[in-house]
Formats: structure tokens, C-alpha cells, sequence
């Protein structure tokens, strides 16, 4: 029943995590760091219906160690504490079968755009750009190109009119 359940409100709750999303939006992770913001995802909830005896505590250390070791982040705001204690409540009550009161806990919940958590199905799109400006780009692109000398060096001029 947990396998069920818990995917959705791990992605909830960590998409509302600000920490999380600025990592992802600054790529501190590198270019691959909504890929990271995903496996951190995967693996609180394998972790959450892994582990026989959950603590807050082993849940935040959990989320610090990823966030330090994936982001390089170090967290003084206490949310990764926070976000511990919201999942480990969410995890508790699953467990216990109380589903009905944990539907109604995650009802209480922020509302989450998630769609900057979810891995995206679609190629990238390169932004428009106007043509009157791309086509006079190119014209200058095209008369400021300089042959390279014998010595290997390339002579670059600026493009300041004088």
C-alpha cells in the first residue's frame, strides 16, 4: 500500500522544498540537476518503505547527505529537519493504516507545482528569436569573419564603431 501512496506525497512535499528547488533551478548539481532532484525523490521513498525502523533523525540525515553530496549544499535553515518531520508523519500513518487521516493531511498540504520535479518526456525547444535581428546578426557575423594568419593567430577586431 505504501509503494502506492508515498511516491506522491514524497514528490509533493519535495517539490514545495525550496532548498531543493533553488539547487535545481541554479544548477548546482550541474546540468543534470533536475535529474538529481528526481533520484532524490526515488530514493526518500525507497527509504521510507525500506527501512523497518524510520526515525526523523535517519531521514534527515538522509536528505542532508544527498543535498551535500549531489548539490553541495549545506543547509542552516533547518528544512531538511522540517521536511523530515513532515514525511516521517506522512510515513507513520501509512504504516499504521490510517489512510484516511493521511489523505486529509495531504489535502492540508501547500499546493505543489510539481511539474518542475516531474523528468520531461519532450525535447527542449530552442526559444524564438525575432528575424529582423537574427538576420542582421548573421550579415555581421558573416563580414566579420577574419582569416586566420600564417602564424596561426587570428586578428580580432572590435566591433565599436570609431
Amino acid at each position: 500500500m505504501a509503494e502506492e501512496i508515498l511516491p506522491k506525497i514524497v514528490q509533493h512535499i519535495c517539490s514545495n522544498w525550496t532548498g531543493l528547488k533553488l539547487a535545481v533551478e541554479h544548477s548546482m548539481g550541474g546540468p543534470n540537476s533536475k535529474q538529481l532532484a528526481i533520484e532524490c525523490v526515488e530514493e526518500v521513498t525507497a527509504f521510507c518503505i525500506q527501512e523497518p525502523n524510520l526515525e526523523v533523525e535517519d531521514l534527515e540525515d538522509l536528505l542532508e547527505d544527498f543535498m551535500d553530496e549531489k548539490f553541495d549544499i549545506l543547509f542552516e535553515d533547518g528544512s531538511p529537519k522540517e521536511i523530515a518531520t513532515i514525511l516521517y508523519k506522512f510515513v507513520q500513518l501509512i504504516k499504521s493504516g490510517n489512510l484516511q487521516q493521511c489523505e486529509e493531511e495531504y489535502l492540508k498540504l501547500p499546493t505543489a507545482n510539481t511539474t518542475w520535479l516531474q523528468e520531461s518526456r519532450t525535447q527542449a525547444t530552442q526559444p524564438e528569436q525575432d528575424d529582423s535581428e537574427s538576420s542582421s546578426d548573421e550579415e555581421a557575423d558573416k563580414e566579420s569573419v577574419t582569416p586566420m594568419e600564417d602564424d596561426g593567430w587570428t586578428v580580432v577586431q572590435t566591433r565599436r564603431k570609431r
